[in-house]
């Protein structure tokens, strides 16, 4: 419990000097509102005496504010992106409620207006504000948040791998470049609000242990048709790929209905891998070439529906299929001198897999007040059907002699997730609230596969060492609680998660049952009331457990002499994250911490025990391992046409595989910077580098690289129309590995159309009929269980 007295250290020490106020404050308060009447949110107020700053706040998401000074004679200045600044004289003889009215800008807000507070640091995120004169798509928004990194189709905050992104309160599900290309759908007129949590607390899924990032979108008027349709495509001498999507939101009196629909096609995609072994002695060499080609159709359709029946009450449904065809042939080639013995070795692989998933939620939501409050109920359920069949030849040369092997396996795999979540959030007042909530995930899986060899008489003999049957199941119980309160200049949010978990591995008779607290804690400080200083301590407890695919003993056969395979004895990892951010201006940040793993799932390579020419790649738990990084925040604006932005993370790195293994200590580095230039005519280019060093994972590392890509885009007639075109990874970077095992050590290169060189272009359109629609969308309770049931 070294926790619960880590919490009462410091709210001890803490409320003793957040409760003092000045013995003559008045209270000021207050509501702004646009030219229509609606709440203006995260607007900065200040009040000033002969230029000099006496009290400052910003309004909450329903354009209310309060703040307390001493009685007298002030100068007010209210600015807002996207509105004309306002100033007034205010006589403040005693607390008083005052009403103001902002002016949408009609021009491009100069530097000292964007300085304004666009960008605030809570004590457990960054809020960003979204000017609809921004004239920017999803991506360039994210770009700007702090820590937020967009680099090779993936999205993290801070380099930390995991994040999850969610639109108005629905996880996005797409991933790589599908959910960059929705992202770039979004323009600035849509967006009211981004909002960057790098530690996830307690009312999320103890696993969420990359970070959320939140989007919300603005609040539309009634009845009215909007929705966008995309054409995308990659290319380069290895790949090709068409990557279209439709977006269709409509709503009619009470009833919202939304639809979306996406696919991935790749006819093309060409790979190859070449690969060396050094052995102790010089008896002994090794050297493999291996070919892919490996085809696939991908394809997600939703459509949901919204039922408001009445002001407070509304209920909702979403149905949610998925589907995927991949067939893959590879090639490859060996040689192996064994003590002056050649062995030539030729291998064919047909490779086929498919799945299907559906999935659907319904839920309830009832608003308590008009404050914010919310009782919801979700129910949840998703169900994944996948089936393999694969084909393998192998023809080897030694002394004259030639022999030939034939071999295949067939795979099914069913997955089914139920869930339910009930929860509360209730404001007491600003600044205050509570959040609980129950939660309930049953988990079932079975899967099986059976290896056949040809024999020398043409018949088809089962091969036990090779088969598995594995049935899984797992149940979890989840209730949480998280309080966040702001007095004077300090805010704090402290939340306790608790998880009691039962698993169940039929098949191998493992059972496990456990339970698990996960506390979190964040406390900000602010220098001045405008919090243009800031100092931010979080820290929490996170676990991950094994993804599905991990679990999965099913043997995959790369060539004749490597293959990779699935534990099912994986234990989950335990992961403890705390940080301490100093913020300057908003958006500088500068980030000391740790993320200090017990039980990490790495990938590890290892020698198979019948034959030790062969290896394979598994996952194992390591005992500890250790990350101390600092990570920096720098964006700059030297001009008003050209934004810079750069974030850096240095990590020491501590490893230790099992409990008497010594620690092996590594300096690991990763860099991100993005220009952005605003040319005219709505013409954007930007350029980006991604660099990282040399990695370490299990026993095996992987090279340092860095990517340099370009991006262009141009928005025509009136914004309807976006088009992006874009250079990735300029100086064809591939990647390196090695790994060391205990009779040799292996070096590869892998080449891949995906990542190498690539060329894409996409086209948006988006259009709207009548008046523009507000876009509710259904929550979900169980996407941390399906991000499990991804494909690796």
């Amino acid at each position: 419990m070294k926790w619960l007295l880590f919490f009462t250290l410091i709210f001890a020490t803490g409320f003793p000097a957040m409760a003092r106020k000045p013995a003559t404050a008045e209270i000021y308060s207050g509501h702004i509102t646009d030219g229509q009447g609606n709440g203006v949110e995260y607007a900065t107020i200040v009040l000033l005496q002969d230029e000099i700053q006496k009290a400052g706040t910003t309004t909450d998401n329903k354009g209310n504010f309060t703040m307390e000074a001493k009685a007298g004679t002030y100068k007010v200045i209210v600015r807002c992106i996207g509105y004309e600044p306002l100033q007034k004289e205010l006589l403040l003889a005693a607390s008083m409620h005052d009403t103001l009215s902002l002016k949408a800008s009609s021009y491009a807000l100069k530097e000292v207006v964007v300085q304004a507070k666009n960008i605030e640091r809570k004590a457990d995120r960054f809020i960003l504000s979204v000017s609809p004169s921004a004239g920017k798509d999803g991506t360039e928004l994210l770009s700007q948040a702090p820590g937020v990194w967009l680099a090779e189709d993936n999205i993290s905050i801070n380099g930390a791998q995991g994040t999850k992104v969610f639109v108005d309160n629905r996880e996005i599900k797409l991933t790589g470049e599908e959910l960059l290309t929705y992202l770039r759908s979004l323009k600035s007129e849509d967006i009211r609000r981004i909002e960057v949590i790098p530690i996830a607390g307690a009312e999320y899924e103890a696993s969420s242990r990359g970070g959320i990032i939140l989007i919300s979108l603005r609040r539309r008027q009634t009845n009215g048709i909007q929705g966008s349709v995309t054409a995308g495509g990659a290319l380069s001498s290895t790949l090709t790929r068409y990557m279209p999507s439709g977006t269709l939101n409509a709503r009619l009196g009470k009833w919202t209905v939304n639809a979306a629909a996406s696919g991935n096609f790749t006819p093309k995609n060409e790979s190859m891998m070449t690969s060396v072994r050094q052995y102790p002695d010089n008896d002994n060499r090794f050297s493999s070439l291996s070919r892919f080609d490996t085809r696939s159709d991908y394809g997600t359709e939703r459509i949901g529906a919204i039922f408001e029946i009445d002001t407070v009450n509304s209920i909702g449904a979403e149905i949610e299929y998925v589907g995927q065809l991949s067939k893959g042939n590879s090639y490859s080639e060996t040689e192996l001198t064994k003590q002056e013995w050649l062995i030539n070795s030729t291998g064919d692989y047909n490779q086929k897999d498919d799945y299907n998933t559906l999935s659907a939620t319904a839920n309830y939501l009832h608003k308590l007040d008009d404050k914010g409050s919310l009782l919801k109920w979700i129910v949840d359920y998703a169900s994944k059907k996948s089936t393999g069949k694969n084909n393998y030849y192998v023809v080897q040369k030694a002394a004259g002699r030639e022999i030939d092997s034939t071999y295949r396996s067939n795979s099914d795999a069913t997955y089914k997730i139920v869930t339910t979540d009930i929860s509360m959030n209730k404001y007491f007042r600003k600044g205050m609230s509570l959040n609980t909530g129950l939660k309930y995930t049953h988990t079932f899986m079975d899967d099986n596969s059976c290896y056949e060899g040809l024999s020398a008489d043409q018949q088809w003999s089962i091969s036990p060492a090779y088969g598995y049957a594995l049935k899984y199941k797992e149940n979890i119980m989840g209730i949480y609680a998280s309080f966040s309160t702001e007095i004077n200049r300090w805010t704090f949010i402290a939340g306790l998660r608790g998880e009691y978990t039962r698993t169940a591995n039929e098949s191998d008779r493992i059972k496990r049952d456990y339970f698990d607290l996960f506390p979190n804690l964040s406390a900000t400080y602010a220098f001045n009331n405008l919090k243009t200083w800031m100092l931010v301590g979080q820290y929490t407890r996170n676990i991950e457990r094994p993804a599905f695919y991990t679990l999965n003993p099913n043997r995959l056969q790369t060539s004749d002499y490597s293959y990779n395979i699935g534990n099912p004895y994986l234990q989950p990892t335990y992961i403890h994250r705390f940080s301490t951010t100093l913020v300057y201006n908003y958006r500088y940040t500068l980030t000391i911490g740790g993320n200090l793993h017990r039980n990490l799932i790495r990938e590890f390579c290892k020698v198979d025990a019948v034959d030790p020419d062969v290896s394979y790649i598994t996952y194992e738990n390591h005992d500890v391992e250790n990350h101390w990084f600092v990570a920096a925040s720098i964006p700059v604006q030297p001009v008003p046409w050209l934004n810079l932005a750069a974030n850096f993370v240095g990590v020491r790195q501590d490893i230790r595989m099992t409990e008497k293994a010594a620690f092996a200590h590594h300096y690991l580095a990763f860099a991100n910077a993005t220009a952005t230039f605003t040319l005219p005519k709505d013409i954007t280019l930007e350029g980006q580098y991604s660099g990282t060093s040399r990695l370490y994972s299990g026993n095996s590392e992987v090279a340092p690289r860095h990517i340099v890509s370009l991006f262009a885009r141009k928005k025509l007639a009136g914004n309807r129309f976006l088009i992006t075109v874009s250079a990735d990874n300029i100086f064809n970077r591939y990647n390196d590995f090695a790994s060391h095992i205990e009779t040799y050590t292996s070096q590869s290169h892998f080449e891949s159309g995906h990542l190498g060189r690539t060329f894409k272009a996409t086209l948006t359109w988006n259009f709207n009929s009548g008046r523009k629609v507000k876009k509710p969308t259904i929550e979900r309770g169980v996407n941390s269980e399906r991000n499990r049931l991804n494909e690796k």
